[in-house]
């Protein structure tokens, strides 16, 4: 039985099943990525009338635009008509989307502008069928996004208190690169990964382990996010390396000179995409950028690996779960929680399928 109000003392992880069926896709993307605010790109990503990034969210393709008189839009990237997309995956900048398919036109706003030869359709007015709009606001320097709803949640609800914990302290970072890692696990063991307070950096990551003291690793709950933190050692002695995990599937982790954002996606069951943006301050010599990404990128490959080890194990006839370590994983039961909660299990009137 998942339990979302049951305390940690001999609470255990989800059941295996919950990381590997079809059926916990769909209504993740429903309940989970559906119900959430999500951030899309950096606002200078579409700083430019006529700039725009197309991209899939959740299992949605999404068009972020802003048009010439320099407002901001979100829209599904898909063609009222036979379902193309309108906009090729990528950022780019466009006058107006012409739908590959049968080339229907919109402008920037998602307005159905133009059916190539359709002066005979009388039950259908263009006026009425724009592109579904995604609701949009812009916190810090992302573009944020919630699925079409009457009435979604406030943004600043569920940023918490990260909203005025980073106050100013990106002000003088500059974003260096954005990568894709696309991973041969659920989105959801990536997470648990992330959110173990440390207890896997020693054995999975030898390198990065060298730079934090490990028995210093604290972690904070603040709702439905969560913060762990831990001093630096070495060169970056004095310091801290803080790492904040926001619901459902968003981090945003600095250390010293060097951020980094991450944001985890389904992409169908047993695997996921992790969007990487770095950013950092200081000199940006060519060469102190490429020694930041190499040492980081070997952590995502360690990630990975250990990532996708354990979700081939998961299939097992003969594992079902284990339990949490108080004094490491917090973080990571607090998400399971969240997760059996927005998915209704545990609560009254629901049953576990």
């Amino acid at each position: 039985m998942l339990d979302p109000s049951a305390s940690m003392d001999g609470t255990w992880a989800l059941p295996p099943e919950c990381y590997t069926q079809a059926q916990y896709s769909k209504r993740e993307n429903e309940q989970v990525f559906g119900t959430n605010w999500l951030p899309a790109c950096r606002v200078e990503q579409v700083a430019q009338a006529g700039s725009y990034v197309a991209l899939n969210l959740g299992g949605e393709p999404l068009v972020v635009s802003r048009d010439q008189a320099g407002q901001l839009h979100a829209f599904t990237n898909i063609c009222r008509h036979r379902a193309a997309r309108v906009a090729p995956e990528g950022c780019g900048t466009a006058i107006r989307f012409s739908c590959p398919y049968h080339g229907w036109m919109y402008d920037l706003a998602g307005k159905l502008t133009g059916i190539p030869q359709g002066d005979g359709m009388t039950c259908f007015k263009r006026e009425e069928n724009p592109l579904p709009a995604w609701h949009l606001e812009v916190w810090d320097r992302w573009v944020w996004v919630h699925p079409p709803h009457a009435s979604p949640g406030l943004l600043e609800e569920q940023l918490g208190p990260l909203q005025n914990w980073l106050g100013e302290r990106l002000a003088d970072f500059h974003w260096v690169e954005t990568r894709e890692y696309r991973i041969g696990c659920d989105w959801k063991v990536f997470v648990d990964n992330y959110l173990d307070g440390g207890y896997h950096v020693g054995p999975v990551h030898p390198g990065l382990s060298a730079g934090l003291l490990g028995r210093g690793y604290k972690t904070e709950i603040f709702g439905s996010a969560s913060l762990q933190s831990c001093p630096m050692s070495g060169p970056a002695e004095g310091g801290m390396a803080w790492y904040w995990h926001l619901w459902p599937a968003w981090m945003i982790n600095i250390y010293g000179d060097t951020a980094d954002t991450n944001l985890v996606l389904p992409d169908g069951p047993g695997r996921c995409r992790v969007l990487f943006d770095w950013f950092m301050r200081g000199e940006l010599e060519p060469g102190r950028v490429a020694r930041a990404l190499e040492s980081s990128d070997q952590v995502q490959r360690e990630d990975m690996n250990i990532c996708e080890e354990v979700q081939s194990n998961l299939a097992s006839r003969f594992y079902r779960g284990g339990p949490f370590v108080p004094k490491r994983e917090l973080a990571g039961w607090s998400f399971h929680q969240n997760w059996a909660r927005a998915m209704g299990f545990g609560l009254k009137g629901e049953k576990d399928d």
